[in-house]
């Protein structure tokens, strides 16, 4: 079996012919290969890529929050002034309640007058919203607010007694009783008939 081998191995091969024993990848086989494997080093890369950027932007957005909690506690520093009471006598400290008193007043005014503003933008975004969608054909489903069906249909059988009651108590009364029974005289009722009758006979 080896001489065999032996021998074959030394006869010269024609050109395209594979040698036989070895088993070796068709050109085609190769490229298949080496794309397959170009493809997994780019996907194992792409997946790499995507965790240093979901990495960094986690990282980004906790510096924004500490940046911004930082800001906030400045803030609160620079507007609210530590306060002391220790060795103050009673006129002192009643001094110090009107001056926060006063203080805590301004502040509720400059607070209403940002929720105004605040209110006013909203409503004017909300508007040239609308205005927007108008020109572009495009409407928006208004979010509509959530209601219980057994409280709303409550409200609605109330209002409902309601108006009814008052419906009533508005109607004009006529004096006569509507489920009265109409009574009528027979004898009447038998002349009409044979009156009927004479006249058909005559």
């Amino acid at each position: 079996m080896k001489r065999e081998a032996e021998e074959a191995a030394k006869k010269p091969r024609k050109p395209g012919q594979k040698r036989k024993g070895l088993g070796g990848l068709s050109p085609e086989k190769k490229k298949l290969l080496k794309v397959i494997k170009l493809v997994q080093f780019f996907d194992i890369i792409f997946i790499r890529i995507q965790q240093l950027i979901m990495q960094k932007a986690a990282d980004e957005m906790r510096n924004e929050m500490k940046r911004r909690q930082e800001e906030k506690e400045n803030y609160l520093r620079s507007k609210v002034q530590p306060l002391s009471l220790d060795g103050l006598d009673d006129a002192a400290v009643i001094k110090k309640i009107k001056e926060l008193y006063e203080r805590m007043k301004a502040l509720e005014g400059e607070k209403y007058d940002w929720e105004v503003k605040i209110r006013r933008q909203d409503f004017e975004i909300n508007e040239l919203t609308i205005k927007v969608n108008d020109v572009k054909g495009k409407f928006v489903k208004p979010v509509l607010k959530k209601v219980s069906k057994t409280e709303n249909m409550a409200r609605f059988e109330k209002k409902e007694s309601q108006s009814l009651a008052s419906f009533r108590s508005q109607l004009k009364s006529t004096g006569q009783n509507k489920f009265a029974l109409e009574e009528k005289d027979e004898g009447a009722h038998v002349s009409s008939y044979q009156t009927y009758m004479k006249a058909d006979r005559n």
